[in-house]
Parts: C-alpha cells; structure tokens; sequence
C-alpha cells in the first residue's frame, strides 16, 4: 500500500492556494487544481517553470535539476519536476487561473 501526503502550496504574489501530493510534481499538481505555471517541456530542461520557492521542502527524482548552484542557493525550484515535501510557499507572478472544466 502506497501512502501518499498531501501539502498546501501557496502562490504569491496572488495568494492563490492549492494542495500538492508528494506523488506528483508541483507543476501537474497546481494544474489539478485550476492554476496554470508557466511550463513547456516538463523535465525540467529547458526551465520555462523555474521560479522561486520562499518556504519549504521539495524533492527532486533526478540527480541534478537544470538549475545552476548559484540558483539553487537563490532558492530557485523547477516546479515540473519538484515535490513537496512540506507545506510550500513560491514565487510565481505568472502564474493564471485556469477555466473551469466544460462539463456534458
């Protein structure tokens, strides 16, 4: 049996909040809820995601993101290959609302 823990993210500037499993990225995990990060290849090469994460824990499933030292130091994630590991807090202004899902 698989336990999965459940996180709430927060997104600033807008305030905007949303729960995150630790079994999937972040970036997949903001679009279930209706927010949509800035993304495009979505394994974290070509690092169209990357913003800043203020607070909090994540993970990575490979060995070494696309993120230089200096970034990592500045406390720069890739949101499409992280997860959380904690209660989060990023910086992402460009972050939009998504739609809602048309139904029938």
């Amino acid at each position: 049996m698989i336990f999965q823990t459940e996180f709430t993210v927060r997104i600033e500037p807008k305030g905007w909040r949303f729960v995150a499993s630790d079994a999937i990225p972040l970036l997949q995990a903001a679009r279930n809820s209706a927010v949509s990060l800035p993304s495009s290849c979505r394994n974290g090469t070509c690092r169209t995601c990357m913003c800043r994460l203020l607070s909090g824990q994540i993970r990575y499933q490979i060995e070494w993101p696309g993120l230089s030292s200096d970034e990592k130091k500045d406390g720069y994630i890739l949101p499409c290959i992280a997860y959380p590991q904690s209660d989060l807090v990023i910086e992402e202004p460009r972050a939009t609302a998504l739609p809602p899902p048309v139904l029938g």
